[in-house]
């Protein structure tokens, strides 16, 4: 039996990426576009890609960000199950904490992320990046990660059962190299995960 549920945030919950959804509503489109491409592949390291994408998105307060963020749609299927599971349950992103607040108090799920220290409504100092592959030490017993990007790849490849998901876009190639299963549905995720 799975004692946790880990899921990445950004396109495994969410219906799409979040930074994108941000650079949209702002008009930086093509730089986040580009940086989240590289990213998501692992062509390029996920730290270095983050403080990149903050320079870019610190054009606009917080608040704004909380706002846009606030509205993204979620699975309505994962939702319910990490819910029907809030106990043992927690979203693992790499996001920014102060970005996503807003959406977090919708989730109703334990949130570990990166962290951020803001002044005057903009990120002052991004002061801790999340590594996703260290998250499992805070854990015994038997994990159960799913994610879809590069940034997922270590604790994909710790857990005892590591799905690559491609609900929004296909999982990076180095997920499915090192994941047990590959899952692109959500329903059928969420079949897959209640038999375990």
């Amino acid at each position: 039996m799975i004692d946790y549920f880990l899921f990445d945030l950004d396109g495994t919950l969410t219906t799409e990426e979040l930074l994108p959804r941000i650079a949209r509503a702002i008009g930086v489109e093509k730089e986040i576009a580009e940086l989240t491409e590289l990213t998501i592949a692992g062509d390029i390291p996920f730290e270095y890609s983050l403080r990149h994408r903050v320079d870019i998105l610190n054009r606009v307060p917080v608040s704004t960000i909380q706002d846009i963020v606030a509205d993204v749609e979620l699975d309505l299927h994962i939702l319910s199950f990490l819910q029907q599971r809030s106990d043992r349950s927690l979203i693992v992103t790499g996001n920014i904490d102060v970005w996503i607040a807003k959406l977090v108090m919708k989730i109703g799920v334990p949130v570990i992320s990166s962290k951020a220290h803001v002044i005057d409504d903009r990120i002052s100092d991004l002061y801790e990046v999340l590594d996703k592959g260290l998250v499992l030490n805070q854990f015994s017993g038997k994990v159960c990660a799913v994610g879809d990007g590069h940034n997922d790849l270590g604790m994909i490849a710790g857990a005892a059962v590591g799905v690559a998901y491609g609900g929004i876009h296909s999982p990076a190639r180095t997920l499915l190299e090192v994941s047990t299963h590959a899952i692109y549905d959500s329903e059928v995720l969420c079949r897959f995960l209640s038999q375990l």
